[in-house]
């Protein structure tokens, strides 16, 4: 048998002023030989029955929250005489495993191959930049499919509702594990200037493209700042120098 005392009850004293009174009022119940032996288990560890209660009645409750729809995807796929736990565990390791793989052969094909995460509609600009003559590079800077991509990847947030920084900060994330750039450095240099460093090992026209590219973006009447951007072309690198005048 064990004994589990009930915790926190309430009552009024005499001027009706409510009152908490602890009731040591057990419950008991039996249990089976397996539950004895994982209570003593723990009992060994230092923990007490109480609270081996309190954990076990708020896994219980916790698991039983879990949707209908992941409750249902669970039976549907865990083996026969196979437990929740076990399901679980061999799920996670499954996802991990995957994410690792993904990860790897990315990692890999960018570090060795020097490949880039490249959408339609860039690969189009990119395309047609390289047909045009050397200093024909303004038309892709109009097809600018940057605002979709910071949009993706701020989970659909309104424009509007992104900082600046925000906005610098996704370009710096995303522009790397596209393999854009190795590196973007960004320097905060007050409230409302910001440096903006893109390190690459292409040409100096390429470093030209982004500039354009980054300039029709933060200049465009679709950003939530009014913006003026300096830029300075290199062989291998690009700086941008972005001041932010006011909200529109």
């Amino acid at each position: 048998m064990v004994a589990i005392a009930k915790e926190n009850d309430s009552s009024k004293d005499k001027n009706g002023i409510k009152e908490v009174e602890l009731k040591d009022k057990a419950i008991y119940l039996k249990v089976s030989d397996e539950t004895r032996g994982l209570i003593d288990k723990y009992k060994v560890q230092g923990t007490t029955i109480s609270d081996l209660v309190r954990n076990a009645v708020k896994c219980f409750d916790d698991f039983n929250s879990i949707s209908p729809d992941i409750h249902a995807t669970i039976e549907k796929y865990k083996e026969e005489n196979e437990s929740d736990i076990s399901f679980i565990e061999r799920a996670i390791k499954y996802f991990g495993d995957q994410k690792t793989l993904d990860r790897d052969l990315w990692v890999r094909a960018r570090d060795e191959m020097k490949m880039m995460l490249i959408g339609k509609t860039t690969f189009n600009q990119l395309i047609h930049a390289a047909e045009m003559p050397e200093d024909s590079l303004e038309r892709p800077w109009h097809k600018n499919v940057a605002v979709d991509i910071i949009l993706w990847y701020n989970e659909a947030k309104p424009l509007k509702s992104l900082s600046i920084e925000q906005i610098i900060k996704t370009i710096q994330k995303i522009w790397v594990v596209a393999n854009y750039f190795h590196t973007i450095d960004v320097v905060k240099e007050s409230e409302d200037e910001f440096h903006v460093l893109f390190r690459h090992r292409q040409s100096k026209r390429y470093s030209s493209y982004w500039l354009g590219y980054f300039t029709e973006l933060f200049t465009s009447e679709e950003m939530p700042f009014k913006c003026q951007v300096e830029g300075h072309v290199f062989d291998e690198s690009l700086s941008i120098i972005i001041k932010v005048g006011y909200k529109k």
